[in-house]
């Protein structure tokens, strides 16, 4: 996928590029037990959203759960202060323990692990429609969560917010704005706020499962934990400091103490725009919206 190449993420500070994030890996799970995947998932992102909404759901768990552990298992390595190499690092050693229970679900791309009910599995996939760009730079965007195990990734028209170990708990979100996302093509600001809002959302409401494991011929099956409820409701001053962070903005700029904002709609319905160059303002100083922050305009007032 082309797309990648011009891709950023940032580790400890720094601006890498995908094709120089590298983790290490043996060569039968990356040359073996991962390319079948690779190669669906590739063909999937050329046929567009559709094609990918189709994907394997364990396809997807086994792409997405590999970005996803070794981005932090990148950031393990990395000190937490640039200037003291053998210091303590960026992701403490206590955290990825925490998240071992993901790694060995990864096994699955051996077939070493598998589990019952096949689906919907141990994730959730949320999928929407984005608007493209011919700019590399802006045919992609990557977020996460360091303590619950939940993604974002735009890639040209296709979105995609994961929550990895939910097994399907927010699959029924019912949530106002999650549903009208879902009815039109994103801007990148508006795919961020998706992102913020089912993550506030699986954060607020998280518990550590507890999983029942049966091994026999050498294969581990893990059972699907009971369901339990997904509870997404929120105050607008609860989820505003998370939407400053995703637009980059100061938290009085999208919240004046009462009033929140949305870029994706309100009580008039949705709101879709035709370009990925929109720039929307923040709500009570006009200042332009990631990716727009060095923008200024003269428009306020975006309802909650």
């Amino acid at each position: 996928m082309q797309l990648w190449d011009g891709s950023v993420t940032q580790i400890n500070g720094r601006l890498l590029r995908y094709r120089q994030l590298t983790v290490p890996c043996c060569v039968t799970c990356n040359g073996m037990d991962m390319s079948g995947v690779e190669s669906r998932v590739g063909a999937a992102f050329s046929g567009g959203l559709e094609a990918f909404r189709e994907l394997d759901h364990r396809d997807l768990f086994l792409w997405l759960g590999k970005i996803y552990y070794g981005l932090v298992y990148r950031e393990s390595l990395q000190p937490l202060d640039v200037r003291d190499s053998v210091g303590p690092r960026l992701i403490p050693v206590e955290h990825m323990a925490s998240i071992e229970f993901h790694h060995f679900l990864m096994q699955s791309a051996a077939r070493v692990v598998e589990w019952e009910p096949r689906s919907p599995g141990p994730a959730t996939f949320h999928f929407f429609e984005c608007l493209d760009s011919d700019i590399p730079e802006r045919r992609f965007d990557y977020m996460d969560e360091l303590f619950t195990p939940i993604l974002g990734i735009r890639m040209g028209t296709i979105g995609v917010v994961a929550v990895l170990q939910d097994w399907g708990r927010s699959e029924g979100v019912q949530q106002p704005h999650i549903e009208m996302a879902k009815t039109f093509a994103l801007h990148p600001t508006q795919f961020r706020e998706v992102f913020t809002r089912l993550a506030f959302m699986t954060a607020s409401s998280w518990e550590d499962l507890d999983h029942l494991v049966v091994g026999r011929n050498g294969m581990a099956t893990v059972l699907a934990p009971a369901e339990g409820p997904f509870e997404g409701d929120y105050a607008p001053g609860d989820l505003a400091p998370k939407l400053a962070e995703a637009w980059a903005v100061p938290i009085e700029a999208i919240y004046d103490g009462t009033n929140g904002m949305s870029t994706i709609g309100g009580l008039h319905g949705p709101t879709p725009v035709p370009s990925i160059e929109v720039v929307f303002p923040a709500a009570f100083t006009g200042q332009g919206l990631w990716p727009y922050t060095n923008v200024t305009t003269d428009h306020r007032g975006l309802k909650p």
